[in-house]
């Protein structure tokens, strides 16, 4: 060893201490001891002097002076060691070179020598003794020392055991991925190399009780997934997994938590679902737990096979007409699943499970109404429809939304769900809800007077949203957004998204919308006007008060003699913050036009883009009124439209058409949805099949304007595309939305704002086994003004360490019945080291805050460990 070591590894030690014990056995550093020259520091050959001496000089004449104290013999006893008591406040230093590498490793423990030179072929290399270095602490032992070694091998995040085993899965996965095992030998090789392997092995068996007579990582991994397998499925005919369980209940209860933290680990979760795609075919996952209902698999994470397998044993369900649907258990599956693995990391189950959330709606809806509907009056199915009908459409474009977001990954699974959907909207749905009203507009005579008692009609709208407001109340403007199409069911969902921004409030109503109900008519009630009318050679252009409302610039001119100004909702975007404010001051009433759903929908190209469409226009409008009232002080919002439509996905058929009788010669446009022209006569059209009326009685005009409308969802032709229609006397055609918007700021904003449920857990918490359930309850339901809380719920013992697995479940019930929203949380145990006397802490942390909703007092009594689960 180079003199010039050595006076580095002995001054390393005089930092410590001012005496130094330095013991040569050997004497192999007898003649080196001469040559050493340190400044300040006095060396004595203990074996020429007298111990006595020795220490009198040491401790009484030479009390400050640093002795570096060679011993050419083995450390003696205790009982007969002169200088014990010198000893016990000293360092001491050995110059072998085991010794001098745990010296520069900084680890205290000299009996690690001889472990050293069992693993010297690992120190030969730089690189890897200061990739080590970086993960050691003074308090080491053989096995952690290994381990730590192992690490630094396989290049892991840390020297856990956990990160040392994601590791080699990384590589496992890309074995497998490539079909080449030796990309698995090659990342094992090193650690047979240096003959960790044993300490790999021991590992394993201690913390997952992984016990092999010929240990392979492949049959480890199986046992894993295996084992996770077992845990999670609640039957109990699951004897086929028997032989490839782990041992111990501690060791099952490890590999739980592993796996959980696996998945969460994005960066490796893509290697677990590799190793779970090839474990799932070799153990026939697939059939084997196709036996086992949805309930029973709840809690299985480990295989995408067991995904699909509940997600056809939910369509099942629904589509078991003999099944008593238990809404809150559904509710409760959909929840956790979508909380899960699989639907984090592919988004097609996410639009899955939402596809099936929707149709059980529906077909629950469908039950309320087993006879079809029954009202006394339009008004009151009118009302009907604007809290409870609505969402029969509402439901149908999401699950057609989610569905349509599939394409070929998934959809079939959602098949034949997907035909009863269609047939139970069209066939049943549109038809009882246009056979019903239609008898009611006969009854109560609306052709001749197309007016509801106690509800807003469209041609009033300027005065009475706006024009009162302005003279009632202290706002100074008021901006209009019109949406075209914006049906009453896309506004509600509108309003829920906009009420859930704490600076917003949002209010829903309605407003019963002129006849025909199509954009030129529709845009012309919106506006200020005393009179409508149409003119000779115009076509269906619509004037008010004598001014053409076609077009932007029209529109323009009618609102400019109440102090009004139009724009359109892209331009208003676009406009920086001061071009908004000039382009708004002065004005009262702001109209701002948006055309999103009308634009995709109204064409043959793109009707099968509609409801796409309306997710779109929902995201603008938040937008657009995020803009208006942050960026040009708006205080007061009306958002509405000019009509509503139609939509179905099944294409139509021949009994879907209305025929005409004549073809009317005096038409100034003919739709799909409506004729409107002059001498339409009543023989033009069979008085069953359709509507014949005067725009003067359902628009307020002024002129003998006349249509004509088919009954119900039927349609006059279905040139230029027939799914999407607007133009008729349906509900979801002429009920059109009124949303009324204020902008919250301070209080009341807190007043207003929705709050995330609580959590409690049910007390007192103890744990018994190491995976255990735990029950919580979500105090109050989601709705208006509570919103769901996501939560990660975890054990941690009373130095902070977390010694369970991170439970992530989502509380989203909006049961009204306490019971019934109620979540389970299988925690698992990592460890079996646990004192039924310690302090332990259940802890419940929102995951968007990371902040602890709740922590609870835990107490861990193992004594009646089920080995068996």
């Amino acid at each position: 060893m180079q003199l010039e070591q050595l006076q580095k590894g002995l001054i390393a030690k005089f930092e410590q201490s001012r005496i130094v014990f330095w013991h040569d056995p050997e004497q192999s550093f007898a003649e080196l001891q001469n040559d050493i020259s340190i400044d300040s520091i006095e060396l004595v050959n203990v074996a020429e002097q007298s111990q006595l001496a020795l220490k009198k000089r040491i401790e009484l004449e030479e009390p400050e002076t640093q002795f570096l104290l060679y011993c050419p013999y083995e450390e003696p006893v205790a009982e007969k060691d002169w200088l014990l008591d010198i000893r016990l406040y000293s360092q001491q230093f050995y110059a072998d070179t085991s010794s001098m590498l745990l010296n520069d490793l900084g680890i205290t423990q000299m009996s690690l020598r001889s472990h050293l030179k069992k693993r010297s072929a690992f120190f030969k290399n730089k690189k890897r003794i200061d990739a080590l270095k970086k993960l050691l602490i003074e308090d080491e032992d053989e096995q952690s020392l290994d381990r730590k070694m192992i690490a630094v091998l396989v290049k892991a995040d840390s020297a856990s055991m956990t990160d040392i085993i994601l590791k080699l899965m990384g590589q496992y996965s890309e074995s497998l991925k490539q079909e080449d095992e030796g990309l698995l030998q090659a990342q094992l090789e090193p650690i047979k190399q240096y003959g960790l392997t044993s300490t790999l092995w021991s590992y394993l068996e201690s913390d997952y009780s992984y016990q092999s007579e010929s240990p392979s990582w492949p049959e480890f991994t199986r046992k894993l997934f295996c084992t996770e397998l077992w845990a999670q499925v609640d039957a109990a005919d699951k004897d086929w997994l028997l032989n490839n369980l782990l041992k111990s209940a501690s060791g099952r209860s490890n590999a739980l938590a592993l796996l959980v933290g696996w998945r969460d680990r994005r960066a490796y979760a893509p290697a677990h679902d590799q190793i779970s795609a090839f474990l799932g075919q070799q153990l026939d996952i697939s059939s084997r737990c196709a036996k086992y209902a949805p309930d029973i698999l709840l809690e299985c994470e480990t295989f995408e096979a067991i995904e699909q397998t509940i997600i056809r044993g939910l369509v099942g369900r629904l589509l078991d007409s003999s099944h008593q649907q238990d809404r809150s258990s559904f509710e409760a599956a959909v929840s956790k699943r979508l909380t899960g693995h699989w639907c984090q990391m592919q988004p097609k189950y996410q639009s899955i499970y939402g596809a099936l959330k929707a149709a059980e709606q529906l077909l629950y809806l469908r039950k309320q109404y087993e006879d079809g509907f029954h009202f006394d009056t339009a008004k009151s199915m009118y009302v009907a429809y604007t809290t409870d009908l609505y969402h029969f459409d509402q439901a149908y474009r999401l699950f057609n939304e989610h569905a349509d977001s599939l394409f070929s990954k998934g959809a079939e699974l959602l098949r034949q769900l997907d035909e009863t959907i269609e047939d139970l909207y069209v066939n049943w749905y549109l038809y009882e809800l246009g056979r019903t009203w239609d008898q009611l507009i006969a009854s109560n005579q609306l052709m001749e007077n197309w007016k509801l008692p106690g509800i807003a009609s469209q041609q009033n709208f300027y005065r009475e949203q706006v024009q009162k407001t302005l003279d009632k109340t202290k706002v100074q403007r008021v901006f209009v957004i019109i949406s075209d199409a914006l049906r009453y069911e896309v506004a509600a969902e509108l309003v829920s998204n906009i009420n859930d921004e704490k600076r917003f409030q949002a209010v829903l109503d309605s407003q019963l919308g002129v006849l025909p109900s199509y954009t030129q008519l529709g845009m012309a009630a919106l506006l200020p006007h005393e009179s409508l009318s149409y003119k000779p050679g115009q076509g269906s252009t619509v004037y008010a008060d004598g001014g053409s409302t076609a077009g932007f610039d029209n529109r323009q001119a009618i609102l400019e003699p109440v102090k009004g100004l139009a724009v359109k909702a892209k331009d208003l975007m676009e406009w920086s913050n001061q071009q908004g404010r000039d382009a708004v001051r002065g004005m009262q009433t702001v109209y701002i036009y948006h055309d999103t759903i009308d634009a995709i929908g109204d064409k043959l190209a793109t009707e099968d883009r509609t409801l796409s469409a309306c997710r779109s226009a929902i995201g603008e409008l938040r937008d657009l009124v995020a803009r208006v009232i942050n960026r040009l002080n708006g205080s007061r919002i009306v958002v509405t439209a000019d009509h509503g439509f139609l939509f179905q996905q099944r294409a139509l058929d021949q009994s879907d058409k209305t025929g005409l009788a004549n073809k009317p010669s005096e038409a100034i446009e003919a739709k799909k949805r409506y004729i409107l022209g002059k001498g339409l006569s009543t023989q033009t059209i069979a008085a069953e099949s359709g509507w014949h009326g005067q725009v003067a009685a359902t628009a307020g005009s002024e002129c003998d304007t006349e249509f004509l409308l088919p009954k119900g969802v039927n349609r006059f032709h279905f040139v230029g595309g027939a799914k999407f229609v607007h133009g008729g006397a349906m509900l979801q055609e002429v009920c059109l939305p009124v949303v009324t918007i204020h902008g919250l700021r301070d209080q009341k904003a807190e007043q207003y704002a929705k709050k995330k449920v609580d959590v409690v857990a049910y007390q007192p918490v103890k744990i018994v086994n190491n995976i255990d359930k735990l029950r919580f309850i979500q105090t109050d339901p989601v709705n208006e003004t509570s919103t769901a809380r996501e939560l990660e719920i975890f054990i941690q013992d009373s130095q902070g360490a977390v010694v369970s697995s991170r439970e992530k479940i989502r509380f989203d019930s909006t049961s009204e019945i306490m019971d019934e929203r109620v979540r389970e949380v299988r925690i698992k145990l990592i460890g079996s080291d646990f004192d039924r006397h310690a302090h332990y802490i259940l802890i419940l942390e929102d995951v968007e805050t990371e902040i602890p909703l709740n922590t609870y007092a835990v107490t861990i009594d193992l004594a009646f460990q089920d080995e068996f689960f």
